[in-house]
């Protein structure tokens, strides 16, 4: 059967490897900016990876919340 735990760990690990995607994007541009022929679209790109870290990094603080959250609960019952 699978635990809530199991859940909420799997769920943080994706957020880890998608920070993780977005940060080898940023990398891989920075190395390579002669991918880009317009400096803005340059920005523009690595903004976007910015954004989508922001946002799992958000998620992440979020999950972590609710599991020490239903810690709390779970030890409140007991």
């Amino acid at each position: 059967m699978i635990k809530p735990d199991d859940i909420i760990n799997t769920m943080l690990d994706y957020y880890d490897s998608d920070i993780n995607k977005h940060l080898m994007n940023i990398e891989i541009m920075i190395s390579n900016p002669m991918a880009f022929h317009d400096h803005d679209k340059f920005n523009e790109a690595i903004e976007s990876q910015l954004d989508l870290i922001t946002e799992s990094k958000d998620r992440k603080e979020a999950l972590l919340l609710v599991r020490d959250y239903l810690l709390d609960w779970d030890e409140s019952i007991a």
